[in-house]
């Protein structure tokens, strides 16, 4: 009797060892990882904005992310809203940069004002064609206290990542739309996230816009070990050089 209690119960303990071993990977193996991240277009910020009567100054603080790291802008304050097109220009205020992250901090005063405009925008275009279509815009509406600087259109997408460790592989699936049709954009892996940009990691191929402005992508790279603190960039093109390199949609990637 004693011996078949000690055969049971030696059985019970392999078939326990046996379950818990179900499902995990092999000695010496690692579970893949997945990330994401959600394109859309930059860049774009806020302004804080402020007037005081007594000296008839209206005062625009201005924080934008997304901005092509060095880019001189032109901002203007401009009769009509953003989505009104041009209009006279009521005041253009100093040209300011982005730093080396593409982010832009500036305070701008004008001064002899009567108060905050009404019907106006309050937009910004790159400072070598400060006559082009703004890259943002925020509606004033002549009240005082914050605005939002959207971008003026452009593209969104997804973007999926999966790392094979055994392989070093890093697979990139990414979908766009909205592009102009039949452009063609850099889009690259960066290294920070797209409120702070940083160097690039990875190269990708060439995105290629069809006829209705969608994209896809599929590519591999090699040798990587595991995800970092990245964001997707899509540049816009048609290279990297002078304003190509402006980044127009951009995507932090998220661990799944």
């Amino acid at each position: 009797m004693l011996g078949e209690r000690l055969f049971a119960a030696a059985t019970a303990a392999l078939l326990a060892l046996a379950l818990a071993g179900c499902g995990s990977p092999p000695s010496g193996g690692a579970a893949g990882e997945e990330a994401s991240a959600q394109l859309a277009h930059v860049p774009g910020g806020t302004a804080d904005v402020e007037y005081d009567a007594a000296t008839r100054t209206l005062t625009v603080a201005v924080h934008v992310t997304g901005v092509m790291p060095g880019m001189v802008l032109a901002p203007r304050i401009r009769q009509g809203d953003c989505g009104a097109g041009s209009g006279d220009v009521i005041d253009a205020l100093t040209l300011t940069a982005a730093d080396s992250h593409g982010v832009v901090e500036a305070t701008a005063r004008v001064v002899g004002i009567e108060a905050v405009p009404m019907t106006a925008a309050l937009e910004f275009a790159p400072a070598t064609a400060p006559s082009a279509a703004p890259l943002f815009c925020g509606d004033l509406n002549g009240q005082t206290g914050m605005v939002h600087l959207v971008p003026a259109g452009g593209p969104s997408g997804t973007a999926s990542l999966d790392l094979d460790p055994a392989t070093r592989t890093l697979t990139v699936r990414l979908v766009v739309q909205g592009l102009v049709p039949n452009s063609t954009h850099p889009t690259h892996i960066h290294q920070g996230s797209c409120a702070v940009q940083g160097p690039m990691a990875f190269p990708l191929p060439v995105l290629q816009a069809d006829a209705h402005g969608r994209a896809t992508l599929h590519a591999t790279v090699s040798g990587v070990t595991r995800l970092g603190r990245w964001y997707v960039n899509v540049h816009r093109g048609p290279d990297m050089k002078g304003g190509g390199a402006a980044p127009v949609s951009c995507g932090d990637v998220t661990p799944a």
